[in-house]
């Protein structure tokens, strides 16, 4: 809209008529901002009606959208909005009960203590049992979320089945930390693992009119900018915990499935060397390269991560290798 507001060349004869046109022209055509502004602090006050349910988790309360039936339930932890999934899980639900989950301080979610991928496992593992949503389940984890699914794994050994990376973060200062950008200051958008927004990908269009709307929604409140800008801040450590019970034990997820979606971006050793390092947390583990995908898998090449989690459904069921 702002390239619409630029002054064009006005000749020396028409200069005064034509700038009191462009006056009451640049008068009209400024006024959409300023009613956008007008609107979002109205959907600020009147969000849309979550998905899901708000779920108390002790004092506050996460948004969790289930969909569909049938066992072991898979589970979206850690990153980014629940309504980012709208291409991969109406899929889920047609074999499998499915859920994602916003962590407190986004979307529906009410705000709770410090955020930290040792609070996102406690929500998670919280908001499953109030909710009555029984496991083990297939952990699912995009960028960061990846972190948070070793996490849980690692703190509920018994109530993981099996799991899906979803380009694991990634960062070649840290072989485990957000395949992102530096951090860019508040309000400009963020992705659930920092850098871009998943709305800056080409795909983005792909998402229903509903979910598309969700996110705007979600990402013109600056609560939810501030809560994803946090994702950063927290890496470091997320990264450390992870790593230390992958040292305790040879393969923490013993012979559970496991799939690493990774993308075909060239990214250098360091992000070839961290899928090695992924594979190895099972020994039961493949890798899919989703081909023509940038980071934003799950809107670029949902049918890859959709396999991926379908994959890890039947070697659970079956109690056999992938």
């Amino acid at each position: 809209m702002l390239g619409t507001c630029e002054k064009q060349p006005l000749s020396a004869t028409s200069k005064m008529v034509h700038c009191k046109h462009l006056t009451i022209v640049l008068a009209l055509l400024c006024v959409p901002p300023i009613v956008t502004l007008a609107q979002n602090a109205d959907t600020a006050q009147n969000p849309p009606a979550p998905l899901g349910k708000l779920v108390d988790v002790g004092g506050y309360r996460v948004h969790l959208y289930c969909t569909g039936t049938g066992s072991p339930t898979v589970v979206i932890v850690g990153a980014g909005f629940s309504f980012n999934w709208g291409l991969v899980q109406p899929e889920v639900a047609r074999f499998t009960q499915v859920c994602s989950y916003d962590h407190s301080g986004i979307g529906w979610s009410e705000s709770g203590p410090k955020d930290s991928c040792s609070l996102r496992v406690s929500e998670v593992h919280t908001a499953l049992k109030n909710a009555g949503i029984k496991g083990p389940y297939v952990l699912v984890g995009h960028s960061l979320g990846g972190l948070v699914a070793r996490l849980y794994a690692g703190r509920y050994p018994e109530e993981v089945a099996g799991m899906v990376f979803v380009d694991h973060a990634f960062h070649p200062a840290f072989p485990t930390v957000a395949k992102v950008p530096p951090p860019a200051t508040p309000p400009v958008t963020l992705a659930p693992g920092g850098g871009g927004g998943i709305e800056s990908d080409q795909n983005f269009s792909k998402l229903s009119s509903r979910d598309r709307e969700l996110h705007l929604w979600a990402m013109s409140q600056t609560r939810n900018q501030m809560a994803l800008q946090a994702n950063h801040e927290m890496m470091p450590e997320c990264v450390a915990q992870a790593d230390a019970i992958a040292k305790e034990h040879s393969h923490p997820l013993g012979d559970k499935p496991l799939v690493d979606v990774s993308t075909d971006e060239a990214l250098g050793p360091d992000y070839v060397k961290l899928q090695t390092e992924l594979l190895s947390l099972s020994q039961n583990s493949k890798q899919i390269i989703a081909e023509k995908s940038g980071h934003f898998v799950i809107i670029d090449r949902p049918d890859v991560v959709i396999d991926a989690i379908s994959q890890v459904v039947q070697s659970v069921r079956n109690n056999s290798k992938l």
